[in-house]
């Protein structure tokens, strides 16, 4: 693990240099001018380290007033290089091409064009306008999205059935508790039979966020709410986390199944734990110990976290999964990258016989802000064939 902090703090450092020399190396400004650059870079690069020195520190958990400062000014800076960084890379892309493979490009799209003083402001003011727009996003609320899923397999009983899919909420500090109860009243307009939430609700010690928890008790559903948990939800005592959704009436699934039935026909909810518990010696993903409660002839939906188990639940007879954990990408340009990190980045696929659907994320982790995403509450409408 040490070795691992030290290549982040020098990919970190190493990065810095980057964009401090190809912002400041053209400008040609004063040596004042120039300090004032690094000073402000350095800040935002130093809040930005901030939050993986506070991570690691064994005194994490013992929260203090000044934490919640710390954690808004981090995540600022995340996003705040995450779209400096982005128009610096862009950039010296687009100079690379007119030096070396552009030879009719227009006349001023120069390096000197490119490079100069004034782009260099455009480049420093330009990400707080993205980090504005990105945050009114957010401040919208959650949006639902509807989606209806047909199957074959499905029992005549349960044709018509709504389930209501939350996931990676990530309450926290930097959640407003007016976000929660947004997300409260567009979930109430639904009238689902079932509420789902898979993983990473919350992101902070559950003893810290009693007022949140009622709003989520007042969702109340028919067939009942079930959950399980993600990875944010182990980095921080998880025990704790697990103990308040059950006080709130939430079926936790951690390697189970739980059987509902409907004049004779039955619809299974099973549910996986995140594979971050093995990193705490908690209880691992096992699909053999929650298969085994699977019935004959049942209607098979899993819960998992993460979409990557869709290629097993499909060869262990699921026909349905509901994940969340990618965000989409959350925001520009993570959005259009986010597929070649995750096989299964959001939205459906079908895997043989089985259907995936992948919740972008009803609230947000880090920055408060989404660009090319948004904060979505999925109803999953459940129709036979």
């Amino acid at each position: 693990m040490g070795l691992i902090r030290v290549f982040f703090m020098a990919v970190i450092f190493a990065v810095f240099f980057y964009v401090c020399h190809q912002l400041l190396r053209f400008t040609d400004l004063s040596l004042l001018a120039n300090l004032g650059v690094i000073g402000f870079l350095g800040l935002v690069f130093s809040l930005f380290l901030s939050l993986p020195l506070l991570a690691w520190s064994e005194d994490r958990h013992n929260h203090k007033p000044w934490h919640d400062s710390l954690f808004a000014a981090g995540h600022f800076a995340i996003g705040y290089l995450n779209f400096l960084l982005t128009l610096v890379i862009l950039r010296d892309l687009l100079a690379f091409i007119i030096n070396f493979a552009w030879s009719s490009a227009p006349e001023w799209l120069n390096l000197d064009s490119l490079y100069g003083a004034n782009v260099l402001g455009l480049f420093l003011v330009i990400p707080f306008l993205l980090i504005i727009i990105g945050t009114i996003v957010v401040r919208v609320g959650p949006q639902l999205k509807s989606v209806t899923l047909k199957f074959d397999e499905l029992p005549q009983a349960w044709d018509g059935t709504k389930i209501l899919h939350i996931t990676d909420l990530h309450i926290s500090s930097s959640m407003p508790v007016s976000f929660v109860e947004k997300l409260v009243t567009v979930a109430a307009k639904v009238k689902a039979d079932a509420i789902v939430y898979t993983g990473d609700i919350l992101d902070s010690l559950a003893i810290r966020h009693l007022s949140e928890f009622e709003l989520l008790k007042s969702l109340q559903a028919p067939l009942g709410s079930f959950y399980v948990p993600g990875n944010h939800e182990y980095y921080w005592q998880v025990d704790q986390a697990l103990a308040a959704f059950r006080s709130i009436g939430f079926k936790t699934l951690i390697n189970e199944t739980a059987t509902l039935e409907k004049d004779h026909q039955r619809l299974q909810i099973s549910g996986i734990p995140d594979p971050a518990a093995r990193a705490f010696n908690l209880e691992a993903p096992d699909f053999r110990k929650f298969s085994l409660q699977l019935l004959p002839g049942s209607f098979r939906i899993l819960l998992a976290h993460q979409p990557s188990y869709a290629d097993e639940a499909s060869k262990s007879g699921f026909h349905l999964q509901l994940s969340g954990h990618t965000h989409g990408g959350q925001f520009f340009p993570w959005n259009f990258l986010i597929g070649f990190f995750q096989k299964y980045a959001k939205g459906l696929y079908q895997i043989d016989k089985l259907k995936l659907y992948v919740n972008q994320g009803t609230g947000y982790w880090g920055p408060s802000l989404r660009m090319g995403t948004y904060c979505e509450i999925t109803e999953i409408i459940l129709k036979k064939t």
